[in-house]
């Protein structure tokens, strides 16, 4: 089974383009669930996702807040699982990853889903074409 996704143009706050990989999620957690445009990040470590979105899918999480460094900074991280679906528009087979480790950014100001390579990347080979699209293969089962 194959997912493809196209590149994403946004704009960045000095004005300027840039395009970023997109897929197309959904989030689930005990019958709960929201959709989002994430960005793949294979040097992520940790899928990411805001405090609202965990909020809404009443996540348990660990009490501890663990630091982490990403593209915008430090910040502080609870650590917790959920299920996320990569959708496909074309075929209508979606793949789905459950228990996948995430952090869940503490940051208020943080808006963006961010899924890394940690649960995931081990399931999917994973062709990022340039800047125009990414293609997800789902590898056989080995795990």
């Amino acid at each position: 089974m194959s997912l493809t996704y196209k590149f994403k143009k946004f704009r960045l706050e000095d004005g300027s383009y840039t395009n970023r990989p997109i897929v197309d999620v959904i989030l689930k957690n005990d019958g709960k669930s929201l959709e989002f445009g994430a960005i793949l990040d294979s040097g992520s470590d940790l899928t990411t996702i805001p405090k609202t979105v965990a909020d809404y899918l009443e996540l348990g999480a660990e009490e501890k807040e663990i630091d982490m460094i990403g593209y915008q900074g430090a910040g502080k991280i609870k650590v917790s699982k959920l299920t996320i679906v990569f959708k496909d528009k074309v075929q209508r087979q979606n793949e789905q990853l459950d228990n996948v480790p995430i952090g869940i950014m503490q940051d208020p100001e943080e808006e963006d889903v961010i899924i890394g390579t940690s649960g995931v990347f081990k399931y999917f080979k994973i062709i990022f074409n340039d800047t125009k699209n990414i293609s997800l293969i789902r590898l056989p089962s080995i795990y």
